[in-house]
């Protein structure tokens, strides 16, 4: 489990753009987002590497909204203007889920 935790996180490092440091967050980022696409994807099967691209989606949203304090994050441009992020960690996901065949969104009924 090791090693694959060690795989998602070069992989959220390259995602997020991060050289070096920062090791123990990322990790932690991995950690959470691995408990929430598993969930998402519940009794589901689907291809590990969809549950890979899955996972360090997620975990590079979350890595990335502590940039985005109350949803808004401002963008380094020339000039500088809020942008609306979701709070939703699972907004890149579930798209994805749904191409692979796991009903998501409005296709859920609870």
């Amino acid at each position: 489990m090791a090693d694959d935790t060690a795989k998602l996180v070069a992989l959220l490092r390259n995602e997020v753009n991060v050289l070096a440091g920062d090791d123990d967050r990322l990790a932690e980022k991995i950690a959470a987002a691995i408990v929430y696409v598993d969930g998402a994807i519940g009794g589901h099967v689907v291809a590990d590497s969809v549950r890979v691209d899955c996972i360090v989606s997620c975990a590079a949203d979350l890595y990335n909204s502590r940039d985005a304090r109350l949803g808004v994050m401002n963008v380094a441009d020339s000039t500088l203007e809020p942008f609306r992020v979701s709070t939703d960690p699972l907004r890149s996901v579930w798209p994805k889920l749904n191409a692979a065949g796991v009903p998501t969104g409005g296709l859920v009924i609870a």
